[in-house]
């Protein structure tokens, strides 16, 4: 950039001739357009206004009677920014002036360096090292051409001044005037080189804001705050007149979450009523409405109707409802979860910048609205909200963790310590009448014949079986042998008796009274058999048949068959006195449950018995005082009710036995019974009736008292920890 030169030197070369008054009058004129020039070099007007007020300064202090200033276009054209009194050089009254014009401007641009050029009127330029161009380069008028170029400050050609003077001054001012026009073209390039100033000062500043505006409105997760910050900082950034955020809560419904310049959004007004139907309207057509005072004859009815009922209600001169959707809104088929709308009321000339402010305030609001919007369809806000609020209160994640790390595991404590909960001892069993008897065959013998089906009822001393044995046949007929031979003896003493004389009648009737005595000891011994192994009833099926018989009942009642149907396999098999034949129950009389503790058990359940707070006592009228525990029963054909049961000191065995029930399990267990639907018992806790079926599987829990929770739950953990580690120390 050429520095400015002082009116003296700019004249010095037009000292030697010519008008003096001339000379001063514009040395005058030419220092005070510098003094001009510096002036607006240094402004920050629009580049329109400072060029043609550079240019009304330039062509003033000289008095030329026209001028324009090229500048160059992004493509790298030349295009006209300014000019006054153009048409005046006539450019366009000779053939192929224009072009031979515009061939001066292009060489005068692509010199290298830039340097100005002076032609005379109906002069050509000289040839230059350049490529020559289809029509020569000239000035077909009738005035002085100057052209100076404006560069920037790496010397590149970024525009170029042209000046048309007159031929009538003196012919020595004409290089004043080209010196002029080359130092005043330099002004230009300041104002250039402070213009690119100042803009990157503005981006900067423009960053500055953006950022601090994306940080703003990324802040929070409230739609309602995020909005507001979007619709407040927003205009001022895109510098409208109001921005209204609108959020899609639902599949089509949109809220008016936010006015610039507004408090509280009154969403039952007219205004917002119809704003809101204009939103849900062009989220709904999915493109982006721009009304710049006449309405789009091709928009869809929907948001023409929507459009023509808010321009009642407010009366924009630009108007852009834009939606705005988040890169991760992937289905396009669904509407944008939020939408702009930007009003003017006197919008510029060159709306262009506002729209592309608008679009940098939609990019960085999409993502914010969008977390917003998705926040507040997150369920069960009002829970873990309060504990994001304190872990933000407590300084970050990982304090937050260990603080609540601590305080749960002081609350586990406290709880496992101070909450009471009951003990419950966990057994098997199986459901059984109280009344229960086997039946065994008397003595061994074969089975002949079956007198009963399963589930048959029948009465006490019923015959069940007849078996034959023969033991019991060799028996009987030894004694049947005896018998016979009594009765012969008894016979023949009394055929005897009658032919004998006196004095040999007490000799038979010796033997009279024996061979009586023999029978009827006979008859005893047939009769012991019959009470032995036919109970006591009198033998009809022959020699060596016997009878088994249901057991008596105490109280009355009558037996049911609990056996399965064993008809086929009992007939002919042979049966020992220790073998089970029948197993007879009174399933209308009271029920129990059999049951087996294991031994680790036993402690828990004894110590509930020895602690007072822990059992309950009833009073007996034959057994006296009788403690027992409250017991949780559970069927196994009915595992979603449970029902309740006692277990009573006295029914306890004594002693432990081997768990013939279970083969995985060899630890001794304590048999025991469980009494069921007693009068103390709320009926509602009874078993019902229909299913005492005998030998069902039952889960049973003893409660053992109150004890802390932690030992309830972890008992087992302790016992073993005692055991393994305290007790090997």
């Amino acid at each position: 950039m050429n520095p400015p030169a002082t009116a003296e030197s700019t004249t010095a070369s037009g000292t030697a001739g010519g008008g003096g008054d001339a000379r001063a009058k514009y040395a005058r004129q030419i220092e005070d357009a510098f003094a001009s020039g510096g002036q607006l070099a240094g402004s920050a007007l629009a580049p329109t206004e400072f060029y043609k007020q550079f240019l009304e300064r330039t062509l003033g202090a000289i008095d030329a009677p026209a001028g324009a200033v090229w500048l160059r276009t992004p493509q790298g054209f030349l295009q006209l920014a300014c000019q006054q009194n153009l048409d005046k050089v006539d450019l366009d009254g000779r053939r192929g002036a224009r072009q031979c014009h515009n061939e001066v401007l292009r060489q005068v641009f692509q010199a290298a360096p830039p340097r100005p050029i002076l032609l005379e009127p109906n002069g050509r330029m000289p040839p230059g090292p350049g490529e020559p161009g289809p029509v020569p380069p000239a000035n077909l008028t009738d005035h002085f051409a100057l052209f100076a170029p404006i560069v920037s400050p790496d010397k590149q050609p970024i525009g170029i001044l042209e000046i048309f003077q007159d031929a009538t001054h003196d012919p020595r001012l004409y290089p004043t005037f080209l010196n002029y026009a080359f130092q005043m073209a330099g002004y230009a390039s300041q104002y250039h080189n402070f213009s690119n100033v100042r803009a990157a000062a503005g981006v900067e500043k423009t960053y500055a804001q953006v950022e601090a505006f994306a940080r703003q409105i990324h802040g929070s997760l409230n739609p309602t705050e995020v909005a507001y910050h979007v619709a407040n900082e927003g205009r001022k950034l895109i510098e409208c007149d109001r921005l209204c955020v609108g959020v899609r809560h639902d599949r089509t419904r949109v809220t008016v979450e936010a006015v610039s310049g507004a408090d509280v959004v009154e969403k039952a007004s007219t205004h917002v009523r119809r704003l809101r139907a204009l939103m849900e309207s062009v989220v709904q057509w999915g493109d982006t409405l721009t009304f710049k005072g006449e309405k789009d004859p091709g928009l869809p009815p929907a948001v023409a109707t929507a459009l023509d009922d808010y321009l009642h209600e407010s009366q924009p001169k630009l108007l852009i409802v834009q939606p705005v959707r988040d890169e991760r809104e992937t289905d396009k088929t669904k509407p944008a979860r939020a939408v702009l709308v930007m009003e003017v009321y006197n919008p510029p000339e060159q709306v262009e910048p506002i729209v592309q402010r608008l679009d940098v305030v939609a990019k960085h609001a999409a993502p914010a609205l969008y977390n917003a919007a998705e926040m507040k369809r997150v369920p069960l806000k009002f829970l873990w909200w309060p504990l994001a609020k304190l872990q933000e209160g407590l300084g970050g994640k990982r304090r937050f963790y260990a603080v609540g790390a601590v305080v749960l595991l002081a609350v586990l404590i406290g709880t496992m310590t101070a909450v009471p909960a009951t003990l419950r001892m966990e057994a098997k069993g199986q459901l059984q009448p109280v009344e229960l008897q086997k039946v065994f065959p008397p003595m061994e013998g074969q089975v002949v014949e079956v007198r009963v089906r399963p589930g048959q009822i029948i009465d006490p001393r019923y015959e069940m079986a007849v078996l034959t044995s023969p033991n019991l046949q060799a028996d009987q007929v030894k004694v049947l042998g005896e018998r016979s031979r009594a009765e012969g003896k008894v016979r023949g003493a009394e055929s005897l008796l009658r032919a004998l004389k006196d004095e040999d009648r007490l000799r038979l009737d010796t033997q009279l009274k024996e061979g009586e005595l023999e029978v009827q000891l006979a008859d005893r011994q047939l009769a012991a058999l019959d009470a032995q192994f036919n109970d006591g009833r009198p033998n009809t099926r022959g020699i060596g048949f016997f009878r088994a018989v249901a057991p008596p009942l105490k109280g009355g009642g009558r037996w049911t068959v609990l056996n399965d149907d064993r008809r086929e396999n009992l007939k002919g098999r042979t049966f020992r006195t220790n073998e089970e034949l029948y197993r007879v129950g009174n399933v209308d009389g009271p029920w129990h449950i059999k049951q087996d503790i294991p031994q680790r058990n036993v402690g828990q359940i004894l110590n509930a018995f020895a602690n007072p707070d822990a059992h309950f006592t009833e009073d007996d009228p034959v057994k006296g005082k009788r403690q027992y525990l409250v017991v949780d029963v559970l069927l196994a054909s009915q595992p979603d009710a449970s029902y309740e049961g006692r277990l009573y000191r006295d029914e306890m065995g004594a002693e432990a036995v081997p768990n013939k029930n279970d083969q995985d399990e060899n630890e001794p267990v304590v048999p025991c019974y469980v009494k069921l639907n007693l009068p103390g018992i709320d009926e509602s806790k009874w078993v019902p009736r229909d299913f005492f079926v005998t030998g069902l599987e039952v889960r049973t829990r003893v409660r053992c008292g109150k004890h802390a929770l932690g030992y309830t739950l972890f008992h087992g953990v302790y016992e073993w920890f005692y055991e393994k580690v305290i007790f090997f120390f």
